[in-house]
């Protein structure tokens, strides 16, 4: 029998119905500069050619979904949709303050493969907090934010009780001392592993630390959690 790569499923708040909801913790993660090294050693192609490769399909998945196209390739799809569900059928989507985004959907043959390839395992004792990226929504990109902005941090076990002084969303600064939070980001959307947080005072110009004070997932223990990179401020 063929042994399955195993990754690690993280548990969080449970629901209604008292079961909790889970996801996978990625294994690791591979930026541009990776990706590109493994897709040429994949390929067989050098560097340069590989990079141009990979840089050619995203302008091309780009050009396709701006023109309002859906992309089926074997693995998976993408296609625009909006931003939220309309109030009526005969909603204006513009007024009712929604955009288009981009979405992409698993296809069959992902699906299939992946249920033969890994094994999800959830191990409680080696859970841990972490924020894998910070996306500032307005501006489409990743790794700034500004006052106002609606910044969508994703993440693994990163929930905050509003209700709780001393849990939240900080912007820090290091100093000798340690850090120094700077302002309070207000949470306005939380689903599994993904928070939406505006900052509604002016944020200082320079690159700054995110940090998710909580009490993870299941309550177990309070912790901080910083963001690995800076986040420039516009």
């Amino acid at each position: 029998m063929k042994t399955r790569t195993k990754v690690k499923a993280v548990a969080y708040k449970a629901n209604a119905a008292g079961k909790f909801k889970a996801n996978i913790e990625p294994y690791q993660i591979l930026d541009k500069k990776e990706l590109v090294e493994r897709w040429a050693a994949y390929s067989g192609l050098n560097l340069s050619r590989a990079e141009a490769v990979l840089t050619m399909l995203e302008g091309f998945v780009m050009d396709e979904l701006s023109k309002g196209n859906r992309l089926d390739f074997e693995l998976v799809s993408f296609y625009p949709r909006l931003s939220a569900a309309l109030p009526a059928r005969d909603s204006s989507p513009d007024a009712e303050g929604l955009f288009v985004r981009g979405a992409v959907k698993a296809r069959r043959p992902l699906v299939n493969g992946l249920m033969n390839e890994l094994e999800a395992v959830n191990d409680l004792s080696s859970v841990h907090s972490h924020i894998y990226n910070v996306f500032d929504k307005t501006e489409n990109k990743f790794d700034v934010m500004a006052a106002g902005h609606v910044l969508s941090i994703s993440g693994c076990d990163i929930p905050v009780d509003a209700a709780k002084e001393d849990e939240g969303v900080w912007i820090e600064k290091r100093t000798h001392k340690g850090f120094e939070r700077i302002a309070k980001g207000r949470v306005v959307g939380y689903d599994l592993d993904m928070m939406n947080v505006v900052f509604d005072e002016a944020v200082p110009s320079g690159k700054h630390v995110i940090a998710v004070y909580t009490r993870c997932g299941n309550g177990e223990g309070y912790r901080v959690v910083r963001v690995s990179r800076k986040i420039r401020a516009l």
